[in-house]
């Protein structure tokens, strides 16, 4: 017989961000303690929350755990039993200890000998009392960023607990929560209905979370928030400008949302969109609403946590709020607009970068050279990109920046424009930060590429420089993300682009001494590799067939990348497997380092001589193509040396006792091996025991 399980943890307000990762990971955390604890669930097992409250339920727990039955391995039984068969110490020891009879043990023949063994059996207790026991431990387990102790509590969670409910089977499942005992009883809203109320199941706890305005599911809650904005929006005739980040913020701020809709003055529209949007998203977690071009419209949508008797009090405050925010902004604005961006360059002479590594104006004159520099290989204008480069950081120095530091480049363009550089360079200066975040829009201009490439490798060569490399998750300055965004947007235009030559050009711009050089320059280029192998392993290519493709020289990650596709696609080949074992056979003969040339008058046995053949007719055709970056040409190419591969290693001996002959069968080796070195490593190549099975 199966019975529904309810958990509420209330707590004082939770942060918005801690919310839907710790309901996740309650499921997770709960899945298993229920297959630990022999408890199995015929039902689903749900989470739901709000900020003062996480809540787990299950509809169907089998009502007691299941039986156990187990064998615990004991000494051996030379030792367990004297020459009479009678139980030594040991025996007895090992029984009483196991709670079983010493004529009750058994003896079981493992890999290293007769060992006694005890078989217990144990049943399975009631589920709600082992709940009782777990549970407090389960609760303290759900992971937060960061946690809390209150009182003269010696537990921590993210916020203070004020109860909890949990109950199996319309009963009270009891266990105590250092002094917070278990109960029957949830609260409404802490506002419009404070009050507790009983709950019998999770029938009865949905039906009186309503009238006591909660809303406990959180995509309920958004589905509100969606259409009660909408709404709104469209008796204004204008639309939410579309933000989900927001909605799921929002959603897990209040247990009872409503929706309210407020203005500000028009003069503000005078001020850049962007910075009124993020004026009421950053600070306030105001929806804007927009017109169906797009321009902003003076309203605003705000979410209140609270149904008021005049909403029209909750309106008027909000707008006094945002009138203040509004205002600084405008401030910041006007003051900003009074000084051309390019006179802002020569303060950030004032601004340090990094301590090891300069101030912001140094980066930049590096950048702008770099820029140049690669604009050239590229077929950017370089004119363009220099400029762009050069004003690229000012915005730093500008008020609006100042007070909303994610409007960078956003303002950078706009006050581009309004001091007559050229809309090319405006652009350019506001796409150099794209992309920002995995999925993010990337630069349209070929100028605000490059700036944003030289940006990046000046900065991840900065960092390499001064021994600022990230360590296991410690990334501080975010030079993986800044490397991934290189390799997207060289793969998003299809662009060949050499970082060996990259990377030595921006260690120019540090000054760097010869000994220190080539270290940092592999150091870089090591650090790039893993993250587009990275890359690809997440898109779903193996790690070995990756790793074999990448383990060479490395610098083009256009060229790497069609590399681990062709390894990829010659996998599905009937010849991928056996010829592979062959090339890992030869790789196993042939010394380290080997070199030597095969000599045709040294071969002996039809099949060797058939092998050079069949090498000599396919070895300038491999290297045409791999010079082609044909990888899989190539590839077919070496494919077709699998059956004279195959004769060889069934007919010749080729470690010969005759050392000319042997060495001369190593060469052909070497040859036939050598042919991959420009493609991949065939030695980093896994094959599984069942492809093993099938060479």
């Amino acid at each position: 017989m199966s019975k529904e399980f309810l958990l509420e943890i209330g707590t004082e307000e939770i942060p918005s961000r801690f919310i839907g990762p710790a309901l996740e990971k309650m499921k997770e955390l709960f899945s298993h303690l229920l297959v630990s604890g022999r408890v199995a669930s015929s039902g689903e097992i749900r989470t739901y929350g709000t900020p003062r409250r996480l809540v787990l339920y299950a509809s169907e727990l089998d009502e007691r755990q299941a039986d156990l039955s187990r064998e615990v391995l004991g000494p051996p039984k030379k030792i367990a039993y004297d020459a009479d068969g009678k139980p030594t110490k040991a025996a007895l020891v090992f029984a009483e200890k196991n709670n079983v009879a010493a004529d009750a043990l058994g003896v079981k023949t493992t890999d290293k000998g007769e060992y006694v063994i005890a078989r217990i059996d144990e049943k399975g207790g009631g589920t709600a009392a082992w709940l009782g026991q777990v549970l407090p431990g389960f609760i303290l387990s759900i992971p937060f960023p960061k946690s809390m102790r209150w009182m003269d509590k010696d537990i921590r969670f993210a916020r203070p607990i004020h109860w909890v409910l949990a109950i199996s089977g319309g009963a009270v499942v009891e266990f105590e929560l250092n002094g917070i005992k278990s109960g029957n009883v949830s609260r409404g809203h802490r506002f419009m209905s404070p009050g507790a109320f009983m709950v019998k199941d999770f029938k009865s706890y949905q039906f009186q979370a309503e009238p006591n305005f909660v809303v406990i599911d959180p995509e309920a809650r958004k589905a509100r928030i969606v259409k009660q904005v909408e709404e709104l929006a469209q008796a204004k005739n204008g639309t939410v400008l579309a933000d989900s980040g927001l909605v799921d913020e929002v959603m897990n701020l209040v247990e009872f949302p409503v929706a309210v809709m407020g203005a500000f003055n028009k003069e503000f529209l005078r001020v850049p969109k962007e910075v009124l949007i993020t004026a009421m998203r950053e600070h306030q977690r105001y929806f804007s609403v927009v017109d169906h071009t797009g321009n902003l419209l003076p309203y605003f949508i705000t979410i209140s946590n609270t149904r008021a008797e005049d909403m029209a009090v909750v309106q008027a405050g909000n707008e006094r709020v945002l009138e203040a925010r509004m205002s600084d902004a405008a401030y910041f604005y006007d003051h900003d607009v009074k000084v051309p961006l390019a006179d802002r360059v020569e303060g950030l002479k004032k601004v340090t970068y990094q301590e090891k590594l300069g101030t912001v104006h140094d980066k930049v004159e590096r950048v702008k050279k770099l820029s140049g520099h690669l604009a050239g290989i590229i077929k950017a204008d370089a004119g363009t990109a220099e400029r762009a480069a050069y004003l690229a950081k000012a915005d730093l120095l500008s008020g609006v920046v100042g007070e909303f530091p994610k409007l960078q480049g956003v303002m950078g363009s706009t006050y581009a424009l309004l001091s007559g550089e050229d809309p090319r360079v405006a652009a350019a200066i506001a796409e150099h930060y794209l992309p920002r975040f995995a999925g993010d829009a990337l630069p349209k201009s070929l100028e605000g590429m490059c700036v944003g490439i030289a940006d990046r490798i000046d900065t991840i060569t900065g960092c390499f420089s001064a021994g600022l490399i990230p360590s296991g998750s410690e990334d501080p300055y975010g030079l993986r993300r800044q490397s991934v965004a290189i390799l997207t947007m060289l793969f998003d235009r299809s662009m060949h682009l050499s970082l060996s030559a990259l990377v030595a050009e921006a260690c120019k711009g540090y000054g760097l001494k010869k000994s220190e050089l080539n270290r940092i320059e592999t150091d870089i280029i090591d650090f790039l590799r893993q993250r587009l192998a990275g890359m690809l392993t997440t898109e779903g290519l193996r790690s070995d067939v990756v790793e074999a493709a990448l383990s060479g020289p490395f610098s083009d990650p256009l060229v790497a990348k069609e590399k681990v596709r062709a390894l990829d696609a010659w996998r599905t080949s009937e010849d991928y497997r056996p010829l592979v074992t062959a090339l890992k056979r030869a790789g196993n003969i042939l010394p380290k380092d080997f070199s030597g040339a095969v000599k045709k008058g040294l071969l002996k046995e039809d099949a060797e001589k058939d092998l050079y053949t069949a090498y000599i007719d396919i070895k300038d055709r491999v290297k045409e193509k791999t010079v082609s970056l044909d990888f899989r040409g190539a590839l077919a190419d070496i494919a077709s040396l699998r059956k004279p591969v195959d004769a060889f290693f069934d007919k010749v001996m080729v470690m010969d006792k005759d050392a000319e002959v042997k060495n001369n069968r190593l060469a052909l080796l070497a040859g036939i091996t050598g042919l991959f070195a420009g493609i991949a490593d065939f030695s980093r190549l896994v094959l599984s025991a069942e492809e093993s099975k099938n060479a």
